[in-house]
């Protein structure tokens, strides 16, 4: 499926920033845009419309002047409707929000963009170039919040720079003195999102404001703090990260704390010929003795013939895949699966994550 680039920008009463953005994405960068969408408020509305009557302000539209820069630049024009849908203004029932100056407007601005932002960042094939430059300060803030909390890897934080004498003159360069002085910087900044993936995917944020959101995120960011470990619940059968758990059936639960013993005692690798053989048989037949039932196991074929390679590769596969479901950050999620160093004729298998990361109970 076709990607797209989505340009998301705060605007007060400065709709050429818009206009500016465009320009170092699509002319210096040359990286197309296919839909544009401001945040702004009810003034910032009537001035992005040319429609404000306060002299300092432009008086043709942003959308116009957009279609100017695209036709003097030979860009592509990206969708931008002088409707709601892309101009969006954060409102209280039916009276949009005029400034923002109060505690209150800092409530409704911000669950506003958090709303957009949640929105546009669920499409998996649209990358999201957020610009801070316009507006006023609380409001580039709350769109970087909003960012942090729900960006994917591919979607980026902008701000754009010129040199003072040239701020706000036009909408965009019309020579090449201006288009040199004009600037993109993608700021750096912390993603959450594989944080709150759990929360996302099961729509628990999805109805919260802005707020609220902070405050689940904060006991997040706790719960990694405190408990980031992963458990193995012996008398349950369990392996347990973060809130979540996952069941065993009861070989495949000890083929994993097989690992988790070994790497406990020092020994870090394993070869599937070391696996498969009566040692380790041996082995096995002690868990079940002293964990489990030992009649359970006495009509296993595994009981009678040992282990064979398919048994090792089969169980391997659906633990990582049980792992990889429970620990839902991937980056997170190798560090407790089974890992292959692949060398011909002797691969060794291990767990990542340092001994300190497990805890058996």
């Amino acid at each position: 499926m076709k990607t797209k680039s989505i340009l998301i920008c705060v605007s007060g009463l400065t709709p050429q920033i818009v206009a500016e953005t465009l320009f170092c994405l699509a002319v210096k960068q040359k990286t197309p845009v296919d839909e544009i969408y401001v945040l702004t408020t009810k003034r910032g509305r009537e001035v992005i419309l040319g429609k404000d009557t306060h002299p300092s302000t432009p008086k043709t539209s942003l959308r116009t002047e957009m279609e100017n820069l695209c036709k003097k630049y030979k860009i592509k024009k990206p969708i931008f409707e002088e409707n709601d849908k892309h101009i969006i203004v954060a409102k209280e029932e039916s009276i949009e929000l005029s400034d923002i100056r109060t505690d209150k407007d800092n409530i409704l601005f911000p669950n506003k963009v958090c709303e957009f932002i949640r929105e546009k960042s669920s499409d998996p094939n649209a990358t999201l170039y957020c610009s801070i430059t316009g507006g006023r300060k609380s409001m580039s803030v709350h769109l970087a919040n909003a960012l942090s909390i729900f960006a994917r890897e591919q979607d980026k934080l902008l701000h754009v720079l010129t040199k003072e004498e040239h701020e706000f003159k036009g909408f965009y360069p019309m020579n090449k003195k201006e288009a040199e002085d004009l600037e993109l910087s993608e700021i750096p900044f912390v993603k959450l999102r594989s944080l709150l993936n759990i929360e996302l995917k099961d729509h628990k944020l999805l109805d919260l404001n802005f707020d609220e959101i902070v405050a689940e995120t904060q006991k997040l960011l706790k719960l990694v703090t405190d408990r980031n470990k992963l458990i193995l619940d012996i008398e349950k059968r369990e392996l347990k990260y973060l809130t979540e758990a996952i069941h065993f059936e009861p070989l495949e639960f000890l083929f994993y704390y097989f690992f988790v013993d070994n790497k406990m005692r020092g020994c870090e690798d394993i070869t599937v010929q070391q696996f498969i053989s009566e040692e380790i048989k041996n082995q096995f037949i002690e868990y079940f003795a002293e964990y489990y039932s030992f009649n359970y196991i006495k009509e296993k074929k595994w009981y009678k013939k040992g282990f064979s390679k398919e048994d090792f590769n089969q169980k391997r596969s659906k633990i990582n895949n049980k792992i990889t479901k429970l620990v839902r950050d991937s980056e997170i999620a190798d560090l407790f699966l089974i890992n292959v160093k692949k060398k011909y004729g002797e691969s060794k298998y291990y767990l990542k994550a340092a001994k300190d990361r497990f805890l058996i109970k």
